[in-house]
């Protein structure tokens, strides 16, 4: 009896800590803002890419990467703004699996 009871523990499922809900949490409100950004993309006079944000989604590194992901997908083709927001949207869940990884390793 007492083996079947430590057998069926071991199999149940950990309850999520308090840090992973908070991650998750954090994850959903920073995805929604993610959604609501706008990239705005040029070239400066050395015909370097230049971009900027009309918002932040409030995590620098994640606005950083939308904007080199941006650049990204101009350069492999993408020419009008479907096409270029086609483009990035395929990319979020990535960005996303990065940042989610990075504040999991931040947490406590």
């Amino acid at each position: 009896m007492i083996l079947t009871v430590l057998l069926l523990a071991a199999v149940q499922p950990a309850a999520p800590s308090v840090e992973n809900e908070v991650v998750e949490n954090e994850i959903v409100v920073i995805g929604r803002r993610l959604n609501s950004i706008s990239a705005m993309v040029g070239k400066d006079q050395k015909g370097r890419f230049t971009c900027s944000l009309d918002k932040s989604s409030g995590n620098i590194n994640l606005d950083k990467r939308l904007c080199k992901t941006t650049v990204r997908c101009i350069r492999d083709g993408a020419a009008d703004d479907g096409a270029i927001k086609s483009c990035v949207d395929a990319e979020k869940p990535k960005l996303m699996a990065k940042l989610r990884r990075e504040l999991q390793r931040s947490q406590p």
